[in-house]
């Protein structure tokens, strides 16, 4: 077990993060880096200065403009944005995401099932988007007529076609092609995704990478909550088992803070970085490429 005081817990989290001790990635090189170390870009349409994910990545990224996120990941295809909690997340994870993805199609009594009763209620209309796209190609909410179209309730779209894409989006069976004006436009996914991406992980390879996730994205976290954001898609009766199979290989180990209640975990590839940090020194690969954190402002994304 490591134990470390207040402060290298704060500049660890903040150092995993890409927020401290300065801006280390620069351009769109150094975008697509910090795409990957940040683990999830979470997205958001709503743009008041600018948009969220524009955010996160100019307070990470030296000489970053908006828009350097959808060239790589709508036209280099080398991450994919997917999930109730939207998110672009590296195209090469994706066979394990594909597992959730099928977990979610299935549902079970220890997961959230309301999107495979969404899929069941939206059967037909599916088969008729799914038709339309090997046709098309692409196809758009804007593409369907609301004067033609079911209406619907739901805050996810309020035609019958529109919660149709979603739901096969959700499902795996689209992904996004691009966007227009921050909407999707869908493709199916063998239109999208490298054929060498298409397959599933098997689960407990799955089990095992979204709780490495979770703690590559957190830094360190308690592992005590049966589901959140990001770990979400294991199932609380195979949770156990891939934590047990994480300790005995050294993936995960025990994390003390000086004055917290309650034991953390961390990733085993991290303890270098926490050594460091505890020593006073700044971690080689964490050097800012110009400016400090000390020296200038860090705008944070307000998600």
């Amino acid at each position: 077990m490591l134990t470390i005081d207040i402060q290298t817990a704060r500049r660890f989290v903040l150092g995993k993060q890409g927020l401290w001790p300065g801006r280390r990635w620069r351009g769109a090189t150094g975008t697509e880096q910090a795409m990957r170390d940040m683990e999830y870009v979470q997205l958001d349409p709503l743009q008041i200065i600018a948009r969220a994910h524009d955010i996160a990545l100019h307070s990470r990224v030296i000489d970053y403009t908006p828009g350097l996120w959808e060239d790589i990941t709508y036209q280099q295809r080398k991450f994919f944005d997917w999930g109730g909690w939207l998110a672009a997340r590296p195209m090469d994870e994706l066979p394990y995401w594909r597992v959730v993805m099928r977990r979610e199609r299935m549902g079970d009594s220890e997961h959230d099932s309301r999107v495979n009763k969404m899929v069941a209620e939206h059967a037909t209309v599916m088969e008729e988007v799914k038709t339309l796209l090997r046709e098309r190609g692409t196809v758009s909410n804007r593409d369907f007529s609301v004067a033609d179209r079911k209406r619907t309730q739901s805050y996810r779209g309020g035609k019958d076609t529109s919660l149709a894409l979603y739901y096969l989006w959700r499902i795996g069976e689209v992904m996004t092609h691009h966007r227009e004006k921050f909407e999707r436009v869908y493709a199916l996914t063998e239109a999208v995704a490298p054929p060498e991406f298409i397959y599933e992980h098997t689960d407990a390879e799955t089990d095992r990478f979204l709780i490495l996730k979770e703690l590559a994205f957190h830094g360190f976290a308690p592992l005590k909550r049966s589901s959140d954001a990001f770990q979400r898609g294991v199932p609380l009766n195979r949770k156990e088992a891939a934590l047990q199979d994480l300790f005995a290989s050294g993936s995960l180990i025990e994390l003390k803070v000086e004055g917290w209640k309650g034991t953390y975990y961390a990733l085993g590839v991290d303890v270098p970085l926490v050594e460091e940090l505890a020593a006073g020194r700044i971690p080689e690969t964490w050097t800012p490429l110009d400016a400090t954190s000390t020296d200038e402002v860090v705008f944070l994304s307000p998600l």
